[in-house]
This record gives structure tokens, sequence and C-alpha cells, in this order.
């Protein structure tokens, strides 16, 4: 989702939330992963907003099954999973 640079928060939230991100008062997530970040778009400055309802890279459909063989990875790799240590 595309947005003015210039929106103030209480719009911004507005926004997000009518295109169905769950986002408080401030402008954070909820739940998921909510990345922004800036751009031009014609001539203005935008921020781009990106949400993920369940974890990155992993299917949020099952995210038990995920979560498990996440940490299953992790611990035969002594504890590392690509450089993240796992929650």
């Amino acid at each position: 989702m595309k947005l003015p640079f210039d929106l103030d928060a209480s719009e911004e939230v507005t926004a997000l939330r009518a295109a169905g991100i769950p986002v408080d008062a401030q402008g954070n997530a909820e739940r998921g992963f909510l990345f922004v970040r800036f751009g031009e778009g014609r001539g203005k400055q935008i921020n781009i907003f990106r949400w993920f309802a369940g974890g990155v890279g992993q299917d949020h459909r099952d995210y038990g099954a995920a979560s498990r063989s996440r940490e299953h990875s992790a611990a035969l790799s002594g504890g590392m999973l690509n450089g993240w240590m796992p929650n």
C-alpha cells in the first residue's frame, strides 16, 4: 500500500485500517509484521507499507508446524538458523 509521506498519524492509521491491516492507535501492527519504506511516486514522496499476517517466511495457515520445524532446524545447527537465533 502506498500513502503520501505527509499524512498525519491519524489519517495514516485510518487508511491502514481501511485496507484491513490491524494497527493500534500509533500505527503499529497488532499482529503479523508491518514493514514501511520510503519511496517516490510521480515526483511525490510516499511511504510504502507491506503487511504480512504471519511470520515472515512461514505459512500462516500452519504456524505451529512452521515454528516446530524452525526450532528443530535451529537445534541441529547449534541454535542458529541462517544467522538468526530462534525465538
